[in-house]
């Protein structure tokens, strides 16, 4: 096989630029790549010359050899994967890297479990049935931000949106099928992001749900959702280009992305043009366009002004907060995308500081793009079935392999173990090796310092390690021993052996050293540990192995390093969740690094009391966030969990400029908000009182077409939906019975009686079972409102499809859902909601 001349040049230039980074793995790589082929060699340079720098310090060079090996057979074997241009068979099928996944080998495992079920199907047919194979390995599961690799959801049988898009895409690319991973940072329309697939069948990008099975390509539940969206985006680990041309965004560090959001909604070319005081282009300016969503502006794309001081790019047709930074001087708005073309941006004369006036709350209103389907594909009830059936079949094959790998008899030895032992699922047998080993009791510590992540992944030898080099705490408070010394888990970094490397790598001079004074190992970090930006993936951080090996390392990366040096030194040490700032225990408390850069023992420290009325109201990274002003922008500080008590929440916070937000998202996806900017100054305590925006009953409406489902009738009998709610308003309410949700709504159903009783409603409850009809409360409901209409579902397809229609919480019950005649949803909402059946009964009013 021959590549083209440019793939050649483009590789031999990149590689080039990076050999003199690789520190520690330079003479291996060179030398492997000496003795390799000459096609193998011009695609691991393309893959050294364009990898997150970081890579190369994690991982040998067999590694990455393994998936061009693998990479030039598709290109020889699958006619689909030959017929493809030369960029995009780099890009879609040779690539290793998909997401922030751990890497391992695995495109082997992945041809082997499909080869032979795609055998003389149409390339069409092959990504239907490969998807069928991934709802038979994984589901979704909501977890932390760490992405496990493919193998470890395969393994595990779950993974988040981002996982398991990033598996879809590994088995598709093992079997030479085009794929990538299609992403919006976050929705503008509810306080979530979402991650899906798309692959190139017959010269077109088409996309599926991760996981999700169809029987047709271009369908998945989150098409209404998507075509809500500011911004859709995908992305490469290069700027190659061959034959394939797509609409190019920018790039950010080492990523190239490309603009996907005309593919799934109305989109506009939106332009900001930023000028300085006097009037004149700014060139140069770093224009950031955010989306209002869990309570913060998080940035979905950064872009750099030109000579003429603009960026362009296409958006969806809702509201953006667009942020405009050069040297620590920005200036903020709000704007509309729906109603202009254009945004107008001064940026402020001072050297440095904010443009907006401190302690002034102000009003925001943001509305998100509306419900516009791009791709309204109808199902034939022949392809209903087959799905539900195919779907039913691969749910059962999927549990019954997963619980195959516990193994009761001997999880039974360690009681208070079992349930991480569960949670291991397919890596039961690593976690039960290195918990049966001995009766040292600091395995069952070091184990339970883990997250439930961890357990699917972590390996004996690396657990093992961890216990030797930590000592055993004596003389230590036994607490501050488990949880920052014993404990392997910095942050959401890829968990290595460290210890034993750090111990080696160090003279007995420089641990001595670094033992007695901390400080000296931040003062090595931050002169021996360089960073080059251009070729960094900020997502991802590296291993304290990874950045002594390459001697590179972001900022994150270079605090876990610290950390990992204080812990192999028996020094507690922590990456603090709130501010990730970090800390050793000094003796007395936690000290940061900045305090040392500062020569400070502590950090100037103030006091925030915010105040509220309703307590419950309050959730972190829902309806307030608190943001610190570092070098020009808002950086979050994460308070997820805390919780107001009194009405009143007191914060410790360190000297400087702060913002808090807070917001009410309406049913129709709108947001009213409101901001406020302070100072806090070493020993004040700032007041603050904290208030939501009530919305109006206007923006408590959608007007969302729900598709037709069926529910069973007493008689078991299958319904129409669109039969059954046909001529009337209707309330459907999908039942929980037992459940503390639950029962508030149907004690709420009680209190209203006479009001449901006079409107002309129908209400229609759907349960799992008969035996759901002998709750105590539903009795009650039934017996004073016998006009309610029961009906009987699995709950398995119908409530996730209609509260994703509706934009609430799938995963919440009960779900209420208010309809027009004609099964037009009017409002929604899903879990535990004080005053819901009030709400709907003044809204059907």
């Amino acid at each position: 096989m021959m590549f083209s001349k440019h793939l050649v040049d483009y590789a031999q230039r990149a590689y080039d630029q990076r050999v003199p980074l690789l520190g520690m793995m330079k003479e291996r790589v060179i030398s492997r790549m000496a003795e390799i082929g000459a096609q193998e060699q011009v695609l691991m340079k393309f893959l050294y010359g364009t990898m997150p720098l970081r890579d190369a310090g994690e991982y040998d060079f067999d590694v990455f050899f393994s998936y061009v090996t693998h990479g030039l057979m598709l290109r020889k074997t699958m006619e689909w994967c030959r017929e493809i241009p030369e960029d995009m068979f780099l890009h879609h099928i040779l690539y290793y890297r998909i997401n922030t996944e751990n890497i391992e080998v695995c495109r082997d495992f992945f041809y082997h479990q499909l080869k032979d079920r795609i055998s003389g199907l149409s390339i069409r047919e092959a990504v239907i049935e490969i998807n069928y194979w991934c709802g038979e390995s994984a589901t979704y599961e909501a977890s932390d931000n760490r992405t496990i690799s493919p193998m470890t959801v395969y393994k595990s049988g779950k993974g988040r949106c981002g996982e398991e898009s990033t598996f879809a895409v590994t088995a598709l690319r093992s079997v030479g099928i085009p794929a990538r991973q299609v992403y919006t940072p976050r929705w503008a329309h509810c306080d979530d992001n979402h991650a899906w697939v798309e692959v190139w069948v017959q010269g077109q990008w088409c996309f599926l749900g991760a996981c999700e099975p169809e029987e047709v390509l271009n369908k998945g539940w989150f098409s209404n959702a998507s075509s809500r969206a500011l911004l859709v985006h995908t992305r490469t680990f290069s700027d190659y280009m061959g034959e394939s041309r797509e609409e190019w965004i920018g790039q950010e560090d080492l990523l190239t992305y490309y603009n996907d959001t005309s593919n799934y909604a109305q989109t506009k070319l939106y332009t900001i043009a930023v000028t300085d005081q006097a009037g004149e282009p700014a060139m140069g300016v770093e224009v950031r366009v955010e989306v209002l969503n869990m309570a913060e502006y998080c940035s979905v794309v950064s872009l750099v002004t030109g000579k003429e001081g603009k960026v362009s790019l296409r958006l969806g047709l809702g509201d953006i907060h667009v942020h405009a930074m050069k040297d620590g001087v920005y200036t903020e708005a709000v704007a509309s995308v729906r109603d202009g073309e254009e945004l107008f941006l001064k940026l402020p004369f001072q050297e440095k500081g904010i443009s907006i006036p401190l302690e002034n709350w102000v009003n925001i209103d943001v509305e998100a793009p509306v419900d516009y389907p791009m791709h309204s594909v109808i199902l034939t009830t022949q392809q209903k079935a087959t799905a539900r059936a195919r779907n039913k079949e691969a749910g059962r094959l999927r549990e019954n392999r997963i619980a195959s790998y516990y193994d009761g008899e001997k999880a039974a030895a360690y009681p208070k173990e079992q349930e991480l032992l569960h949670a291991a699922k397919g890596n039961f047998s690593e976690i039960y090796q290195f918990l049966s080993k001995d009766e040292n009791p600091n395995r069952k510590k070091l184990l339970h310092t883990l997250t439930v992540k961890d357990y699917k992944d972590a390996k004996a030898e690396i657990l093992e390690e961890h216990l030797t080099f930590a000592g055993d705490g004596r003389g230590m408070d036994q607490k501050l021993f488990a949880k920052y010394v014993l404990c392997p888990r910095i942050y959401l970094e890829e968990m290595t052996a460290y210890r034993s490397f750090i111990s080696e790598y160090f003279t007995a001079e420089e641990k001595a050293q670094f033992k007695a004074n901390p400080k000296e190992i931040w003062n090595y970090i931050q002169t021996q540990i360089g960073y080059e930006p251009q070729f960094d993936y900020k997502t991802l951080c590296s291993t304290p192995i990874g950045c002594l090996r390459l001697k590179q390392g972001n900022l994150l990366s270079k605090k876990l390093l610290f950390v990992a040096i204080c812990r192999t030194l028996f020094i507690p040490a922590r990456v603090n969740q709130v501010n990730l700032e970090a800390e050793y225990y000094d003796g007395r408390g936690f000290t940061g690094v900045s305090a040392m850069e500062a020569d400070e023992t502590k950090k100037s420290m103030g006091k925030l009391r915010l105040t509220v009325e309703d307590d419950n109201k309050w959730t972190y990274y829902q309806t307030w966030t608190v943001g610190i002003l570092q070098n020009g922008q808002f950086t979050t500080l994460d308070y997820t969990g805390v919780k107001f008590a009194g009405h009143e929440l007191l914060l410790h916070l360190e000297e400087g400029i702060y913002r808090i937000i807070t917001t009410s998202r309406m049913p129709n996806g709108n947001q009213r908000a409101r901001e406020c900017t302070f100072s806090i100054q070493s020993g004040q305590e700032k007041k603050l009182k904290l208030e939501l925006r009530e919305g109006e009953r206007s923006d408590m409406l959608v007007s969302n077409e729900i598709p037709e489902f069926e529910l069973k009738s007493r008689k078991g009998d299958s319904v129409s939906v669109t039969e059954l709610t046909d001529g009337k308003a209707n309330v459907i309410i999908f039942l929980e019975e037992g459940k503390e949700p639950t029962e508030h709504v149907l004690n709420e159903m009680l209190e209203h009686q006479e009001h449901l009783r006079s409107l002309d409603v129908q209400v229609i409850c759907v349960v799992r079972e008969e035996e759901s009809l002998t709750n105590v409360t539903f009795t009650r409901v039934l017996q004073a409102l016998p006009h309610i209409q029961i009906y009987y579902d699995e709950f398995e397809e119908h409530v996730e499809a209609l509260a994703r229609r509706m934009y609430v919480d799938p995963e919440k019950l009960p779900l209420l859902v208010v309809t027009k005649p004609g099964m037009m949803g009017i409002y929604a909402c899903s879990g535990y909601h004080v005053g819901s059946v009030d709400l709907v009964l003044k809204i059907l009013s």
